[in-house]
């Protein structure tokens, strides 16, 4: 199944049309003139023979070199920050350049008098005016196309793909070689095709740098450049075998695009998982201890053998604390040994199995397919193929693989489905006993049945921190709150009295519970005015003073949009300033 393309304008369609005739009309009128009885004369006379050599020769070799430095530079501009588009502008400035001044500045560095010729004569090395030169003049004019094309698809690569790498042990070669290199061939391949075709069409450069000696630099373009002036049916048949060979070259280029098979999400039955077993296989050699982080002046500390989740609302630092703590971003000072965190960009090789992705972890492809099985994920295939809650349990597992002392997990299960994400919580807690277990969420669900400590964020900053139970019983701030699950209401004192106003200095949290329909009032309890906005069955969504709260009861007869009354218990009101 294919999914359906955006449609554009008929203007934009019949431009588009206009723009590729023009493109293929001069290529057609040039067939028609083309001598083809005598084609097959033309290319077995001795002087084509010489030409190809020369061009075909020179080609392959500046493509060759092309492709390697192309390559190579295009790699150097990802690591570079503030002088990487100073960089590009040179390497691009050939494109913009014309032939002739091209051949003129390589003159004027290894020509004969230029700044580096005479070292090179005493050398022995003669490049101006010789088969070298044909090769640089290609190489000065090639080598933009290779860095455009592996610069552009590096900059697509997710870079979480390479800092899941990093941060789970694999060392840089291994990145290189495993990781990008493999992500980036298909770009690699283009450039070089695209250099050799520009390559076999090179003139201007080429003739004045290198000249057009016969048999040693004359190349085909050069060749029909001067047959124009002997024989105009030679020329237009050498053109046609030049076209023919580029567009070789050009076909070769797309074949991997035309031959890559298309990987659809695979549906795959899941086998169940072996906790005990992968918490055995996934175990870290050390022993957990207490992990502390000094940012800014200020130590943070989590406990060792326990999972501590860190909350706050978005903006607040929780990933930046971890990044941090992973050594992602320098400027903390930590006792944090084989640390792995796992963002929730899964990170894996878009060009590996799910297997060859784990192995690059464990180095071992039976300790691979052990954990495969045990994670019960052995089923799975490329990489490519896996939906996100797939791809997250992967990643997860890829993680545990690399046997951590400390886990950094930002909320690992959002993209599971229930059964699944019950699963590796559960493998969580049954080996946070083995590691220090950091896990960023903002999942209720994980606060109850995961977390031994929890940690509040605002601000950049840790504001509380303490047991789960005691945090969710007794938030301390509104967001907390908020988080697990009771009531807030702003507010003001009217003497020892709450009242809701949205301008209130104050802001209360109670349970559902504390809130229910009674027209005569509860002793004890505040009156208030309450709109029925949504019946949600067991309770019931109301609108008070501009803020929306839950009845612990179901809305029974009442409409949406009704005023009734209702009455809050004042003695479970937990009141805080307003943040």
């Amino acid at each position: 199944m294919r999914e359906q393309r955006p449609r554009t304008t008929r203007p934009v369609i019949a431009a588009g049309v206009l723009a590729a005739v023009y493109i293929l009309a001069p290529v057609l009128a040039l067939g028609v003139r083309v001598p083809w009885p005598k084609l097959a004369d033309t290319l077995s006379a001795p002087a084509t023979h010489d030409l190809l050599r020369v061009s075909l020769s020179a080609a392959a070799l500046s493509t060759l070199l092309s492709t390697l430095l192309g390559t190579c530079l295009a790699l150097w501009l990802q690591q570079l920050r503030r002088v990487s588009h100073l960089v590009r502008l040179v390497a691009y400035l050939p494109l913009a350049m014309p032939p002739v001044v091209g051949g003129l500045a390589l003159t004027a560095l290894l020509g004969r008098r230029g700044l580096l010729g005479p070292a090179l004569e005493q050398a022995g090395l003669h490049i101006s005016f010789a088969f070298p030169g044909v090769v640089a003049a290609h190489l000065f004019v090639t080598l933009p196309f290779v860095v455009v094309a592996v610069d552009s698809a590096l900059r697509q690569l997710d870079p979480e793909v390479v800092a899941s790498a990093r941060g789970i042990g694999l060392s840089a070669g291994t990145i290189l070689w495993r990781i990008i290199l493999p992500t980036i061939l298909p770009a690699v391949f283009t450039g070089g095709a695209l250099a050799f075709a520009r390559s076999l069409g090179e003139f201007g450069t080429t003739i004045t740098f290198a000249g057009s000696l016969p048999g040693s630099t004359r190349t085909m373009p050069s060749g029909i450049y001067l047959e124009r002036e002997v024989s105009a049916d030679n020329a237009y048949a050498l053109s046609a075998v030049l076209i023919g060979i580029a567009i070789l070259t050009l076909t070769a280029a797309g074949m991997p695009l035309l031959l890559r098979r298309r990987r659809e999400q695979a549906v795959r039955a899941l086998k169940p998982m072996d906790p005990d077993a992968l918490r055995a296989a996934t175990a870290p050699l050390a022993p957990p201890h207490e992990l502390s982080v000094t940012v800014d002046n200020t130590t943070t500390t989590f406990r060792g053998g326990r999972v501590t989740a860190v909350v706050g609302p978005n903006g607040a630092g929780k990933t930046t604390l971890m990044r941090f703590i992973s050594g992602r971003l320098q400027g903390a000072q930590t006792n944090a040994e084989r640390v792995v965190m796992l963002s929730q960009d899964p990170g894996l090789p878009p060009t590996a199995t799910v297997a060859q992705a784990l192995t690059m972890v464990t180095k071992d492809a039976r300790r691979t397919q052990e954990l495969l099985s045990a994670a019960g994920l052995q089923k799975l295939g490329h990489v490519s193929e896996l939906s996100g809650g797939q791809a997250a349990q992967v990643a997860l597992l890829r993680a545990l693989a690399a046997r951590p002392e400390v886990l950094i997990v930002d909320e690992p299960f959002a993209a599971m489905d229930v059964e699944s994400a019950a699963r590796w919580r559960h493998l969580l807690r049954i080996s946070a006993a083995d590691r220090t277990t950091v896990i960023v969420t903002h999942s209720r669900v994980d606060l109850e049945t995961l977390a031994d400590d929890i940690a509040v964020m605002e601000a950049g900053d840790i504001v509380s921190q303490g047991p789960a139970d005691r945090l969710l019983e007794q938030p301390t701030t509104r967001f907390m709150a908020e988080l697990a699950g009771v009531n807030v209401l702003r507010g003001s004192f009217r003497g020892d009295t709450f009242a809701p106003d949205r301008n209130g200095e104050h802001w209360a949290a109670f349970p559902q519970t504390a809130l229910c329909f009674d027209p005569i009032g509860a002793q004890g309890a505040t009156s208030l005015s309450a709109t029925i906005v949504a019946d949600l069955g067991s309770t019931t969504l109301v609108d008070i003073d501009g803020q929306r709260v839950t009845v612990g009861q179901p809305a029974r007869r009442n409409a949406p949009g009704q005023v009734v009354p209702v009455a809050l218990d004042a003695s479970a009101l937990t009141v805080y300033t307003r943040t």
